[in-house]
């Protein structure tokens, strides 16, 4: 089990996948990240949209355990357990450190941002595990500079991971609300 968050103006104990229904950076469903600090920052800017005077951070238990990875790397997508896995079956995707898949994360949240989430060879992932855009993944977003050139100039270090889960079943399987805590808007 790993501890996520999610930053909003409510607690969310019980996350609902198609709330976000919008052309996000991976697809409708349900964000969440396992940086506090990333949640608190959502969670203050979401309180000060809606005139809240506080916001708040739901935390998460999630076994990461409950589907297969596909790992998107320089030769693609590639399932990190093939002997669980049925071409159609549910999977999550997450992709590889390296200038390749930081390139393959670029191109897929421009594919996700004109609603188009299948993984080549694979289907729609039931959860998704990359990183926050970056000003690089604007510019390969923009179109004017390929993501396979910018992805040399994303520093592993200051990117902030974020999930997203895709599916109502695995959310309601595997992610078990722990605590809700108030922080406040302005700051």
């Amino acid at each position: 089990m790993m501890r996520l968050y999610h930053g909003s103006d409510i607690a969310v104990e019980h996350p609902d996948v198609l709330r976000n229904t919008g052309f996000a950076d991976l697809g409708r469903g349900f964000y969440l990240t396992d940086d506090r600090d990333a949640a608190v920052g959502r969670a203050r800017s979401r309180a000060r949209v809606v005139g809240a005077p506080v916001g708040i951070v739901s935390a998460y238990d999630f076994d990461e355990g409950a589907l297969p990875w596909a790992i998107w790397g320089a030769s693609g997508p590639i399932m990190q357990d093939r002997t669980t896995w049925e071409p159609g079956s549910p999977f999550a995707l997450k992709f590889a450190g390296d200038d390749a898949g930081i390139a393959a994360w670029m191109n897929y949240i421009r594919m996700c941002r004109r609603g188009q989430c299948d993984v080549p060879g694979f289907g729609e992932p039931a959860a998704v595990r990359a990183w926050i855009a970056t000003d690089e993944v604007e510019m390969a977003c923009s179109g004017f500079v390929p993501a396979e050139e910018l992805a040399p100039f994303v520093d592993m270090g200051e990117l902030v991971v974020q999930y997203c889960l895709r599916d109502q079943a695995l959310a309601d399987r595997a992610l078990h609300f722990a605590a809700a805590d108030e922080v406040p808007a302005a700051q």
